[in-house]
């Protein structure tokens, strides 16, 4: 990459206002905006030509280098999701929901991945769901188990299944 020209304002911004004015351009907002912003904010006049040059070399490679972190994670984090479904811990499941919301936001970002991204978080909180249901029916499950022993055991300790011992083991049995 080439030295910018010493006279490119844009070009020559320091890091942090370099980093702003990649952030307004790619926010979406139009040319004339952002050059209000940049004389407003930095105290420099501008052109639309100069803008779009600043586009071309500094904030497309700065879009297409987000858009590779964004795709690698999302590749990761689908490959994780496939190895190890439902194994997503909330540290990860929050930052995977920071990451689709910063996606959906972003203009000109692919919709596929956006897809992809928020496929994996409402996989994760339908693993959830059904990882809760289950649990919720095991505990039915031992609840009913736990009735049908106290029946029998209240049968053997009357000293024998008669009819109404019968009735209420069948009456827990049904129960399950």
């Amino acid at each position: 990459m080439k030295k910018p020209r010493s006279d490119s304002k844009l070009l020559n911004l320091p890091d942090d206002q370099r980093e702003q004015l990649v952030n307004w351009l790619l926010s979406g907002l139009p040319y004339h905006k952002v050059r209000e912003l940049v004389k407003g904010e930095f105290h420099i006049a501008t052109s639309f030509g100069a803008l779009s040059n600043f586009y071309e070399k500094i904030v497309t490679p700065a879009l297409i280098a987000r858009r590779r972190r964004a795709v690698t994670t999302a590749d990761q984090i689908a490959e994780d999701a496939q190895t190890t479904p439902g194994k997503f811990d909330a540290a990860t499941l929050d930052a995977l929901k920071q990451r689709a919301l910063e996606m959906s936001i972003s203009p000109g970002v692919d919709p596929r991945d956006v897809k992809q991204i928020f496929s994996l978080v409402l996989k994760a909180r339908d693993q959830d769901i059904a990882e809760r249901q289950l649990e919720h029916k095991i505990r039915e499950y031992e609840q009913k188990i736990s009735a049908t022993r106290d029946a029998m055991n209240k049968a053997v300790a009357k000293g024998g299944i008669t009819k109404k011992t019968l009735d209420e083991i069948e009456k827990a049995m049904n129960l399950l």
